[in-house]
C-alpha cells in the first residue's frame, strides 16, 4: 500500500517541477523574422536593420546578437505589469501585460538596440514571439521566431 502512494507523491513532485514560467521559454536563440506598423486597412511592414543576425537570451538576463559583420552585448528582462484605466463612466478597468526589454550595445561600432516592448505573447507553440510597442495611433509590431 504504500509503495503506489510513494510513486504518486514522486509523480506529482516531477510533473509539478516541469511548468516553465514566461522567462524560461525565452531562454533561446530567436531571428526576428518581421516587424510592421498596424494601419486602419492592414500592416506597413519596415526594416529594422537586424533580421539577418540571431538574438540570444541567457538565463543569467544576458543577451547578444550576432550577424556577419556586428556582435552587440548587453541585457534583457520580462516582467508582468497591471495597466490601469479609468473610464468616464467610473468603471475603472486594469489589464495585466507582460513586459520585454532588450538593450544590446557595441560601442566601437556605434550601435545599440534599445527595445521595450510594452506587451509580448508566444505564438505556435512557444516558437513564435510576437512583440507589441504601443503608440498612439501607430502600435509597432515585432514577431521573432525561435531557431
Amino acid at each position: 500500500m504504500s509503495r503506489p502512494i510513494l510513486l504518486l507523491c514522486i509523480s506529482i513532485l516531477l510533473l509539478s517541477s516541469c511548468g516553465k514560467t514566461y522567462e524560461d521559454h525565452l531562454i533561446n536563440e530567436w531571428k526576428l523574422d518581421v516587424s510592421y506598423r498596424k494601419e486602419l486597412f492592414g500592416k506597413d511592414y519596415f526594416q529594422t536593420g537586424y533580421e539577418d543576425g540571431i538574438f540570444t537570451f541567457f538565463e543569467s538576463g544576458v543577451a547578444t546578437y550576432v550577424n556577419n559583420q556586428d556582435t552587440l552585448s548587453g541585457y534583457w528582462k520580462s516582467d508582468f505589469y497591471t495597466k490601469w484605466q479609468d473610464y468616464a463612466d467610473d468603471d475603472d478597468d486594469t489589464e495585466r501585460y507582460k513586459y520585454l526589454e532588450i538593450y544590446l550595445a557595441n560601442f566601437n561600432r556605434n550601435k545599440v538596440i534599445n527595445w521595450r516592448f510594452d506587451n509580448f505573447n508566444f505564438k505556435n507553440s512557444w516558437k513564435r514571439i510576437k512583440a507589441v510597442e504601443y503608440s498612439l495611433g501607430r502600435d509597432r509590431y515585432f514577431e521573432f521566431e525561435r531557431q
